[in-house]
């Protein structure tokens, strides 16, 4: 007979050691921390066959020290509940009690405890809901440094110690013949295997919440650097968080159609988040720009106008003091064909002002702006020379290329400098050092102005040379782009227009179609919403 017990305690320790190792894997795996508390409770039970449970957390907050109940689960009531409530840390109470002393606790039936113990048990659930509390283990979670973090509590054992219960899992205690008859006391050997899995769940709960710090910070440094970029760039507040929260709406709609197709998802929950944070910083090289390039509304800076428009009124003030000081040297009947001149020469001067005003505004249809110079150039007007007689030009070079600009107000090098953003974008985000999942951010923000014919930058890119998050990001940011109403340098676009704008990048192949559908998909969501 003890040959044959020894045996069976051999298989269970061997048993006992293989579930360890595998419940130390899964529970190492799961970062998400309501989700491994879940895991670590529902482990617990299964190994056990306790039919309820809960996991109290140790809450250290400003020196005042309580335990706050996170999870629970009873499988006879069918109940999960994930409302979180804070309780006392006293050893008045079991939870208490252990997490005070570190010391497991093994109840046959908490309705005979004895008197001179300090815990007692708190019969309230039982008396609301007519379950039966019997059996109980209370285990610490023990971090790595010794410090008790929380507390596992099951409770009634079931198991098929008696012919009239079938397997622990599928039991269900409705009566109090069945809380007599199928419930009975913790083994004693699953105080140390539970003492071992409180252990592993404590370091991997300790591990979760790193890691969940850390994108904690990972999220405020986001954060902030939007900030920075729209305290320099104001005019476009708000376009990073649009473009992501569109980016991440794109690829959850992407999510969906493969579920209706049953087909696995594209993106995992880290990869959405991946995707969120390349929109949010997508636009970060900004802050190496000139703010004046932003807030430019014009093609040509107020100064420059400003400067502009008190030449031209320097020129008509001269031409008008030219034309007085003919007009003392000459007879009567030439005065006339004078003043007629001078009022066509005044006239023009007017004419040009308000045709540079017209061609000044970036958004000209009525009027081609290189027409426009080459007329203003040649104006039949009289040269007119400063005080040191050098000749005043009507345009400077440098006002006749901005002038020239046929759609937006940046010249060429400007753009250039805007799209240089990209690669800025990059080389900032690069240098960060991102946990594994997030390993791609860099690359979606380089390409997030590439188009699938390879007219876009900083690389021309093709098709599917693009990752796709990159190209979710071009649609995300071009549609905010034509719809936003703060932009200086042009009207917001109507949505219809925008997705007409969208669908005719499409068909010439620059951007994705199938993104751009998705887009009329959650455009016509969001009206309906």
């Amino acid at each position: 007979m003890c040959a044959e017990l020894s045996y069976v305690e051999l298989l269970d320790a061997y048993h006992d050691q293989n579930l360890l190792i595998q419940i130390g894997q899964e529970l190492v795996r799961q970062r998400d921390i309501d989700l491994l508390l879940r895991n670590i409770l529902e482990i617990s039970q299964h190994i056990t066959g306790a039919d309820a449970g809960s996991i109290f957390l140790v809450d250290e907050n400003n020196g005042n020290s309580c335990l706050k109940f996170k999870y629970s689960i009873n499988q006879s009531l069918k109940t999960k509940n994930y409302e979180e409530f804070t309780m006392a840390r006293t050893t008045a109470s079991i939870a208490g009690y252990v997490s005070l002393t570190g010391k497991t606790l093994n109840i046959s039936d908490v309705y005979k405890i004895p008197q001179d113990v300090p815990y007692s048990f708190n019969n309230s659930f039982d008396a609301q809901t007519g379950y039966r509390t019997k059996s109980m283990l209370a285990v610490p979670m023990l971090d790595h440094t010794g410090t008790i973090v929380g507390v596992i509590q099951l409770i009634n054992s079931k198991e098929k110690d008696h012919e009239s219960c079938m397997d622990a899992e599928h039991i269900i205690l409705k009566s109090l013949d069945d809380f007599e008859s199928c419930v009975v006391p913790f083994k004693k050997r699953y105080e140390a295997l539970m003492e071992a899995i409180a252990s592993q769940a404590a370091v991997a709960l300790e591990n979760a919440q790193m890691i969940k710090r850390i994108q904690d910070q990972f999220e405020q440094f986001v954060l902030a650097a939007i900030e920075a970029v729209e305290q320099r760039d104001p005019a476009t507040s708000g376009h990073s968080y649009r473009v992501a929260m569109t980016a991440v709406k794109l690829a959850r709609l992407l999510n969906s159609e493969d579920e209706l197709s049953g087909k696995p998802p594209h993106f995992s929950e880290a990869q959405i988040k991946e995707l969120e944070y390349s929109a949010l910083l997508h636009d970060f090289g900004k802050v190496y720009i000139d703010p004046a390039i932003f807030l430019k509304e014009r093609k040509l800076y107020p100064e420059d106008f400003e400067k502009l428009q008190l030449r031209l009124k320097y020129l008509r003030r001269s031409l008008e003091l030219d034309f007085a000081l003919r007009e003392s040297h000459l007879q009567k009947d030439a005065v006339q064909r004078l003043n007629e001149e001078r009022d066509r020469t005044i006239k023009e001067i007017m004419e040009i002002s308000k045709l540079i005003e017209r061609i000044n505004m970036p958004t000209v249809t009525e009027i081609d702006p290189e027409d426009a110079i080459s007329r203003i150039l040649s104006a039949p007007l009289p040269p007119v020379q400063g005080i040191d007689n050098e000749a005043i030009p009507l345009l400077t070079q440098e006002e006749i290329e901005n002038l020239k600009i046929k759609r937006g107000s940046l010249n060429a090098k400007e753009r250039k400098e805007m799209e240089q953003h990209v690669v800025r974008s990059y080389e900032f985000v690069r240098r960060i050092p991102w946990p594994d999942e997030y390993r791609y951010i860099p690359e979606y923000i380089k390409v997030h102005h590439e188009m699938l014919d390879g007219s876009g930058y900083p690389e021309g890119l093709k098709g599917e040379a693009i990752p796709l998050q990159g190209r979710i990001i071009a649609v995300a940011d071009i549609y905010d782009a034509l719809t936003a109403a703060d932009r200086p340098y042009k009207k917001a676009v109507p949505i219809p227009k925008a997705l007409s704008i969208l669908d005719d990048e499409a068909s010439r192949g620059r951007l994705d179609s199938s993104l751009v559908k998705l887009m009329h998909l959650l455009v016509g969501e969001e009206k309906t919403a």
